[in-house]
């Protein structure tokens, strides 16, 4: 299978599962945004209290999108906002405790795409991280901050980091246009 099939497959199973994940350990959402004329459905957890290494799991709605919040592993915050009505866009904050410090747009790109492999990891309905985290790791020389850069045809990544206190958060968005 071709990286462009596996990345859409991929996309399309990440969205699905946020679409249609468990209703455990969210919170409702005050207003509920209209979704009648979207592509997509209103967004739904990906992952959940329970997982193994999964812990202090939230989510809420916000307007046409959410957040997500957990811990990984007891020590990685992660957090995902998904948003969107006719295409949808995920980012990903990750926030590993102590220090974490990555020199260059590629080092941050790989330890982004490590941290996708960890997610994948968590049972085999998120084996789809393990296909983004090896596309990522493949273009990881091509890859500069907050630029857009095309992994094949409709599916685009930007990469950064936000520095503070001598820890780095790592920052990846996913989305269907630059």
């Amino acid at each position: 299978m071709m990286i462009r099939e596996i990345l859409r497959y991929g996309f399309i199973l990440m969205l699905a599962l946020g679409l249609t994940s468990c209703d455990s350990g969210r919170e409702e959402a005050v207003t509920e945004a209209d979704y009648s004329n979207c592509r997509y459905e209103k967004p739904e957890a990906i992952f959940y209290d329970g997982l193994p290494q999964v812990s202090d799991h939230t989510f809420g709605q916000l307007g046409r999108g959410s957040e997500e919040h957990f811990v990984l592993s007891g020590s990685i915050e992660v957090t995902i906002l998904q948003y969107g009505c006719d295409f949808r866009t995920q980012e990903f904050i990750f926030k590993p405790a102590g220090r974490n410090d990555c020199d260059s747009s590629e080092d941050c790109a790989v330890q982004i795409a490590q941290l996708l492999q960890a997610l994948s990891r968590l049972g085999p309905e998120y084996h789809v991280f393990r296909a983004w985290g090896q596309a990522i790791k493949k273009i990881a020389p091509q890859v500069s901050y907050d630029e857009s850069i095309k992994l094949a045809d409709g599916f685009w990544i930007k990469v950064g980091k936000q520095k503070s206190f001598g820890s780095t958060t790592l920052l990846l968005t996913l989305s269907e246009k630059p």
